[in-house]
């Protein structure tokens, strides 16, 4: 089925992302294929609950047996901290920098996606999921993700949480980066729109409703690896890719093809930047050096050669 070829075709940029550029000097091995990960995503939350119930996806009734509780997961969990930081080193405090730059694009303009979106209330859907990827101003590539790694030393995440938010049937953004151990709030700015937000890939118990203007939805991913953020009223075109990461040296562009990354330790590291949507990326090795840092990626799109190779793909058994 397409929707197969698709998800597979996404879990291959998980693999080239996860596997290709590798997590950070220190990571032990964990769920970098892409596959289904082990654990709960339906922690207590006081949002209403749906009366829905289903089963792990498919292929991980076997992992699901060892799912690991939701309260459980955190970046100061035993678990967390077991692939985090295997070697229980102190958090890098040498000098550091911060990368920033913009991602852009260029050859063929991204192509009409053919979904259709409710008249109205839906009314940002449209800009952010009528085209293949979304292009703003002066070539600016959004949704882009944009990764540091191979550095020296251990960088903790600082935040607990990575958010996203809902508004006129649209994520605010198509391609959501985390660290292993932040659990994902799903906010629904909508004054009365509801939805329910719901982490594929990770095995769940009930859907939680998304009231309009309400308390965010909390989802703790069970292990590194990659998700599809959903909902399940539904409305098939309202996703998001959700890559969560063995290291904290990451960001994903907006509309404006801006990205800006803290706490690097100096030295050279390897940096990539990753556009889902197309499965394509472009690496750089730098110096990174104390204070500001400035790099700019472009990615190049032929609209010939993806519709060849999404064909070959869609295609194979």
């Amino acid at each position: 089925m397409q929707r197969t070829a698709d998800n597979w075709r996404m879990r291959a940029a998980g693999v080239a992302l996860l596997g290709a550029i590798g997590c950070q000097s220190g990571c032990q091995s964990g769920n970098t294929t892409g596959g289904a990960p082990a654990g709960s995503a339906a922690p207590a939350a006081s949002a209403a609950p749906a009366a829905a119930s289903a089963a792990p996806v498919a292929g991980s009734a076997a992992a699901a047996a060892s799912a690991m509780p939701a309260s459980e997961i955190s970046l100061t969990s035993e678990s967390v901290l077991k692939v985090m930081n295997p070697k229980r080193r102190e958090p890098y405090s040498g000098p550091t920098g911060t990368l920033r730059g913009r991602v852009t694009i260029k050859g063929d303009p991204p192509p009409d996606t053919r979904l259709s979106f409710p008249a109205g209330k839906c009314g940002e859907a449209a800009a952010t999921y009528g085209r293949l990827f979304r292009v703003g101003q002066q070539n600016a590539l959004a949704d882009a993700l944009v990764t540091v790694v191979n550095y020296s030393g251990y960088v903790p995440e600082r935040e607990e949480a990575e958010k996203v938010t809902i508004h006129g049937c649209a994520f605010s953004s198509r391609t959501v980066a985390m660290t292993f151990g932040q659990r994902l709030e799903v906010a629904n700015l909508d004054p009365l729109e509801s939805y329910m937000p719901n982490l594929e890939g990770a095995p769940f118990m009930a859907v939680l409703v998304a009231m309009p203007q309400g308390e965010a939805v909390k989802f703790h991913p069970p292990q590194p690896g990659y998700y599809h953020l959903v909902d399940k009223m539904p409305k098939p075109f309202l996703k998001s890719e959700v890559f969560v990461l063995k290291f904290a040296t990451h960001d994903v562009t907006g509309l404006d093809g801006q990205f800006e990354i803290k706490n690097i330790p100096v030295g050279k590291v390897l940096t990539a930047a990753l556009l889902p949507a197309i499965d394509q990326d472009v690496k750089k090795e730098i110096e990174i050096k104390e204070g500001d840092n400035t790099l700019d990626f472009e990615l190049t799109f032929d609209l010939a050669k993806y519709s060849e190779k999404k064909g070959a793909k869609t295609s194979s058994p």
